[in-house]
């Protein structure tokens, strides 16, 4: 979280929030399956493995490469972006991509594939880690959330040792907001089901729209980017 004004920040705690609603989401939909922790998703494909269970190991196997995928492709988005528009552009362009994919899982409940709406998620969840990139690198995780509270917790024995309390809160705020995401997502649901993917598209549209209005407003006042 280092280096990044508030509002990018903010940006970052509302996107995990909306990390965590599509975790809970995918998680009910699926019976225990993760759609952006995929250590969990390894845990449950070599355990099944190892008893034999294919059926669950091939699928959280498929939830993982479609995962991997989004990254892969978030990444090369970010990258080309980096070559080949302003220094302020490509974590819009990434943003952009992330609306396109909510918007096609939007799509797939509107045909009646939940299925295919729910693990296109996944490769939206993936594709949202590039949004926070420095170098090839995501620098602000939307998703490693033990990573996050490792931070948070070297954090906070530092600001014993002359640092800041800020560092920390920082974390720990990226921390909550997904655990308030995947409540609300868990309560949506249970309330109205597959149809919390268009919440989902909702969401990550006006995150999306307010950023772009914000950073273009910044732009006009010759504010950094």
């Amino acid at each position: 979280m280092e280096g990044y004004r508030l509002g990018e920040r903010a940006l970052a705690w509302y996107l995990s929030s909306i990390t965590g609603f599509i975790d809970a989401l995918g998680f009910l939909y699926l019976g225990g399956f993760f759609l952006s922790f995929m250590s969990g998703n390894t845990t449950r494909m070599t355990t099944a493995a190892v008893e034999g269970s294919w059926d669950v190991a091939w699928r959280a196997a498929g939830v993982m490469a479609l995962f991997l995928t989004g990254v892969m492709i978030g990444s090369l988005i970010s990258r080309v972006a980096h070559r080949r528009l302003p220094p302020t552009r490509p974590r819009e362009a990434v943003l952009l991509f992330v609306c396109f994919t909510v918007s096609v899982a939007s799509v797939w409940v509107a045909l009646g594939h939940g299925l295919l709406a729910v693990l296109s998620l996944s490769f939206t969840v993936g594709a949202m880690n590039s949004i926070f990139e420095r170098d090839g690198e995501v620098s602000i995780s939307l998703t490693y959330m033990t990573g996050t509270l490792v931070k948070m917790s070297q954090r906070f024995v530092g600001a014993f040792f002359g640092g800041s309390h800020r560092a920390w809160l920082r974390y720990f705020i990226l921390w909550l907001s997904l655990v308030i995401g995947a409540v609300l997502g868990g309560l949506c649901y249970v309330t109205i089901g597959i149809k919390s993917v268009w919440v989902v598209s909702a969401l990550v549209l006006l995150g999306t729209t307010t950023a772009l209005i914000n950073r273009q407003r910044r732009r006009r006042l010759g504010l950094p980017v």
